[in-house]
């Protein structure tokens, strides 16, 4: 049954629940210290409290550039009991960017830590908007100083639903990064479903390697988990050798990794062997895991539920392939939506497309945002009679599963013919050479756009005709003209926070390989 929003409470009200019921279980750990529930919401009192004391009212702006820890979650859960909205920012955010995004919220408070401090302080500010630092400051530019003479009282607040809660920054990856509105309902509403459909309980623990500033960070399994009264585990940095020994110690039962970590992760795992029969669900997200790696996954963690999810800053997650699919549907399949979400793929019309048409993929969520910030025409081209673009193209089986063939964007046209890249990348990771493979257009004389493949080869592989033997290996299983033209090789990938693939970076690098002069 779907929640009318009037009878659905505010994220924070969920964790306090979970809090009085289980007040002596750990809560949140970190790398050195743990928090258990009744703790945590005493500091969340705390902070709470000091940011009123501050200034700080219902609709106001808190921006935090932190890393994972007990001050990002402290933060963030304060802003939301006042009323006010979330501004989470990348912590590797450089001065001029900072900048941007702060004056683009216009926050009463900017937190920093004592690594992100420094850009924070460079960065041009509106006047408006005072600098706290967590870690180092004098005075009440310091967040314990601030915290520490802040009154018992702490402000009792009726939230209201639908106004906003946080301001996610988009990547930027095709532009100036836009803040995405998502209002506290959107917040709260899918937690407890998510939960149910997760299966997190009080015993639950949750591994969260991935940067809280992100929505998959904070808000995707992390929120869940704390309303079921389980156990939260944060890293500042993903390490392979630390998470291996981390699932065995604490035996954790839930975890998100991206696929860049999932690749790094089997290569260990398959030579350690190490004892992961605790983990119940690996959660993968945030870009397309491929079919090689499902594999993989599956083959050596067999008694642990590799799932699937999508999902886009501006709706939340949209689909869930539960393990039991994730054997018998192939490819790019990511799920069917999540109860209480509408998924259409339309064509340039907007008309529907019939099952194995392709056309964009435009979604409606309780989850989905309310709009950009201050930014009418984004909003207007974003949102269409109450459907949210997602600018990825998809197609739908004839069980309603939906299959992501590309980014909009990121469609090769080569002499003609539409080439999605996600089906040829699938076809070259698949290959034992490739750790990791993007394809990208880039221009071509004869062809208008040619298939490139940017490889990242197997530590020990020989280069001396790989690029050939690769191209081969794909027209054995695509047809021709969707294979690379031409294999490039480089030592990583760039990669947004998100851990998704930059290919506007990957155009720009070789937009001259068939037309011009390349390094």
């Amino acid at each position: 049954m779907i929640l009318a929003q009037h009878q659905t409470v505010d994220a924070v009200t969920l964790l306090r629940r979970a809090a009085r019921t289980y007040p002596d279980r750990i809560a949140f750990q970190w790398e050195s210290g743990q928090l258990r529930y009744r703790d945590l919401m005493a500091r969340v009192d705390r902070v709470a409290a000091a940011f009123a004391a501050a200034g700080v009212m219902p609709g106001d702006r808190v921006a935090f550039m932190l890393r994972n820890g007990p001050t990002f979650l402290e933060v963030y859960l304060a802003t939301l009991h006042l009323g006010a909205i979330c501004v989470p920012l990348n912590f590797r955010l450089k001065a001029a960017e900072v900048a941007y995004q702060v004056n683009d919220a216009d926050p009463r408070l900017l937190i920093a830590d004592e690594e992100t401090a420094g850009e924070a302080s460079a960065a041009s500010l509106p006047g408006s908007c005072r600098l706290v630092v967590d870690g180092r400051g004098k005075g009440t530019d310091n967040l314990a100083h601030l915290v520490g003479a802040a009154p018992d009282h702490v402000p009792a607040t009726a939230i209201d639903l639908s106004a906003p809660a946080s301001l996610l920054y988009t990547s930027g990856t095709t532009g100036l990064p836009k803040g995405v509105i998502r209002s506290h309902f959107s917040l709260a509403y899918l937690i407890p479903l998510r939960a149910a459909t997760m299966g997190f309980g009080p015993d639950s623990v949750h591994l969260a390697p991935t940067p809280m500033f992100n929505a998959g960070g904070h808000e995707f399994m992390m929120l869940e988990t704390l309303a079921s009264g389980g156990r939260v585990i944060v890293r500042r940095r993903f390490d392979v050798p630390e998470v291996i020994d981390l699932v065995a110690r604490e035996r954790v039962t839930h975890a998100y990794f991206v696929p860049t970590m999932g690749i790094r992760l089997m290569d260990a795992i398959e030579a350690a062997a190490p004892d992961w029969r605790s983990l119940r669900m690996w959660m993968s997200a945030a870009a397309p895991l491929p079919e090689a790696l499902r594999d993989r996954i599956r083959a050596a963690l067999p008694a642990t539920g590799l799932w699937i999810s999508y999902g886009i800053t501006e709706v939340g997650a949209v689909t869930f392939l539960r393990p039991t699919d994730v054997a018998r549907k192939p490819g790019h399949c990511v799920g069917p939506p999540m109860m209480g979400v509408a998924v259409r793929c339309v064509d340039d019309q907007g008309h529907e497309c019939p099952p194995g048409g392709a056309g964009e993929v435009v979604c409606r969520s309780p989850e989905a945002m309310t709009g950009y910030w201050r930014n009418p025409k984004a909003t207007a081209d974003t949102i269409r009679h109450g459907w949210v673009r997602t600018g990825d193209v998809g197609t739908f089986d004839d069980e309603r599963y939906l299959y992501l063939l590309d980014r909009i964007k990121d469609i090769v046209i080569s002499g003609g013919d539409n080439v999605y890249v996600s089906e040829v990348e699938n076809r070259l990771a698949s290959a034992p050479q490739v750790l990791e493979v993007a394809v990208i257009g880039t221009p071509h004389p004869e062809w208008g756009e040619a298939v490139v493949a940017v490889v990242v080869p197997r530590a020990g592989v020989r280069r001396p005709d790989l690029g050939n033997d690769l191209i081969a290996f794909a027209r054995d299983g695509l047809a021709h003209y969707k294979c690379p033209k031409r294999v490039v090789f480089a030592e990583e990938l760039p990669r947004s926070e998100y851990g998704k693939v930059l290919k506007t970076e990957l155009r720009r690098r070789y937009r001259d390989l068939f037309t011009g002069a390349h390094p």
